[in-house]
Parts: structure tokens; sequence; C-alpha cells
């Protein structure tokens, strides 16, 4: 019972801020020009503070998780391998494989993930869920714009993906942190203040606008790839990393890292990126709405197992 209990209020608490902004777009009071520009500032300065200022707070003594690194960076890779020989032999469209490849490999580990991990462990260092942007990111970055430019109308550019994982928000503040962690670097009280502010802010903030982003527009059109992409997704896909990573030794903090970027619902940047690299737009954004909903269910499923189980 108490296992149930953890598990509900780890989950009840996604699913009503989701609903939340779900609910405040129907009414006509988040805009998709509104939804757009929140995301912008949860991208560009919520988001990256609270990776920032989370990897600055961890304790001195903390060991730096290797492991979880190369197995949860190992795995995305294998994972998006195994995708690229799958996904041509489902599907014939090429426009629909670049978009499925990315739909079922690349997770919203910054919007959804991290705020799952926090809430599982409240109170606790969950700075790993932080410093795990630098192995999880370039990777998720990297492979879908090969995807993309392989199976779409772009072309592969070393130079452009390298120049998009350098600027990215997410990964220059953990670094940032990081490299000020690493020298001890004590923030002056005022300024510790603001960032803890603005820390909290990002997740609710993150969880509401991704619910706000969710509509299902055209999912009837393209039921058959999601019939078999959004399982895998959301079911299969984690079930085989998680249990590599737990016969691996991952646990507690480091497990739920692996399970957000192996099960977290699709990342809601995949759609403009498959529409600005001749991708199938539409199907992309069915990706991240079906993934989106129905990880709350999926989530509630694996944190309850995890907890039975004794591994979280």
């Amino acid at each position: 019972m108490d296992d149930l209990l953890f598990s509900l209020n780890t989950v009840l608490p996604l699913l009503m801020l989701m609903s939340a902004g779900w609910l405040c777009r129907r009414i006509g009071l988040l805009t998709d020009a509104l939804v757009k520009g929140i995301n912008q500032l949860i991208f560009r300065v919520f988001l990256p503070v609270n990776l920032f200022y989370s990897v600055l707070k961890t304790p001195y003594d903390t060991q730096l998780p290797g492991l979880a690194f190369a197995v949860i960076a190992g795995g995305l890779l294998v994972e998006f391998g195994a995708l690229f020989l799958l996904v041509p032999s489902l599907e014939k469209d090429r426009k629909k494989i670049g978009v499925l490849i990315q739909g079922m490999g690349r997770s919203n580990y910054a919007f959804f993930g991290i705020p799952l991990v926090a809430m599982l462990f409240p109170g606790q260092d969950t700075s790993l869920a932080a410093l795990l942007v630098i192995g999880t990111v370039p990777v998720y970055n990297v492979m879908s714009v090969i995807a993309l430019s392989v199976y779409g109308e772009g072309k592969i550019r070393p130079g452009k993906i390298l120049l998009n994982i350098l600027t990215n928000p997410l990964i220059i503040s953990s670094l940032l942190g990081y490299a000020l962690w690493l020298l001890h670097v004590q923030l002056p009280g005022f300024l510790a203040t603001t960032m803890n502010d603005l820390s909290i802010i990002a997740t609710p903030l993150a969880l509401f606008t991704l619910g706000g982003a969710i509509t299902f527009q055209s999912a009837k059109g393209h039921l058959r790839q999601l019939l078999y992409a959004v399982p895998c997704k959301l079911l299969i896909s984690p079930l085989i990393f998680m249990a590599v990573s737990v016969a691996l030794g991952l646990r507690d903090v480091a497990l739920a890292c692996a399970f957000v970027a192996f099960g977290a619902p699709t990342a809601v940047s995949s759609f403009p990126m498959a529409q600005q690299m001749g991708g199938d737009g539409e199907l992309a954004a069915e990706m991240v709405a079906v993934t989106s909903t129905l990880s709350v269910l999926s989530t509630f499923l694996f944190v309850f197992a995890m907890k039975s189980m004794g591994l979280i």
C-alpha cells in the first residue's frame, strides 16, 4: 500500500500540472505563440539556472557518476542504432522514418525527466539528473539530426551539429556549474537565493507548458505508426534498458535517471526540428502529444515496480 501511495503521489502532480496547462490552452488562456514563448524562457532561462544551481550545490563528497554516464549514454547509442535498423523495415515513407527514429529515441529528459527525478526524491540530492544532461542531450541531438538528415530533405552538417551542441543552454549551464563545483566556488547569498527561486519555477512551469502544447489534430491519420511507436517509446525501450541498468548496478537516483532517459515522453523540440528538416511534422507533433499523455500511466507503472522491488 505504501508503494502504491508513493507512486500515486509522484505521478498525480505530473498529471495535474499537465492537465492545468492543457485546460488553459482549451479555454484560450494559452495560445500557440504564448506556449512557444514560455518554452523559450524555460529552455533559455529557467532550466539552465535550475541545472546550474543543482550541480553547484552538489555535496563535495559526491562521487562522479561514471557508471551512470556510461550505461545511459551507451544505452542511448545502442537504442538509436537499433532504431536505424528496425524502423525502415516497418515504414516506407522516408519523411516518416526519420521522425519515428527521433520520436522513439529522443526523450523529454529536461522538461519531463528532471522534474520527475526531483519529485521521486524530495529533499534529496538529485544533482546527478542535471549532470547527466551532458551525457544525454548531445546524443539525442546528434542522432536526431542524423536521422532527419538521412531520411528527410536536410543534409548532415557536422559543423552545424557541433555548434548546436556547444551553444545548447542546458549543456553550457551544466558544464559551467560543474566547473565551478570542482573549484569549490560559493555563490553570494543574494545570488544563491535568486537562483534557488528561479530553479523552483522551472519544474512546475515546464510541466504546465508541456500540457499546454498537447494537441491531437491528426492522430487518426497516423494511427498505424503510433500503434507501434508509442508502446516502443513508453514500454518496450525502458523495460529493456531498465533491466540492463539494474543488472549493471544502477539504483536510486541513478536508476531513476536511466528511466527518464529511456522512458520519458518524446521531446517537445522534436516537432519543430522535424518541420525544419523536411520530416513529417504532423507525425512528430502526434508523437509528442500521445507519448506525453500516456506517459503518466507508464510512469506510474514503472515507478510502482521500482519502488515495490526496492530499487528506488
